[in-house]
């Protein structure tokens, strides 16, 4: 297996993880009132939202480094 591979698989495990998890992750920003959750402006819907799109370009960059890495 190519190192490519490797890092693409370590990318979509933590893309998917970031997806499932990130009603808890802004929840827990919310708790220890980090700066990005702490501003007003913002909802708890839209703070979910972002973090699950990052997800899926995390997951999508990493499909990518492993079929670059298996061809």
């Amino acid at each position: 297996m190519n190192v490519l591979a490797v890092v693409g698989a370590a990318l979509v495990l933590s893309g998917v993880a970031g997806i499932r998890m990130a009603p808890r992750m802004v929840d827990a920003q919310a708790e220890r009132g980090v700066g990005a959750a702490a501003s007003a402006g913002v909802s708890r819907d839209d703070r979910i939202r972002v973090m699950k799109g990052s997800g899926v370009v995390i997951t999508l960059v990493g499909f990518g480094l492993v079929l670059l890495g298996v061809s």
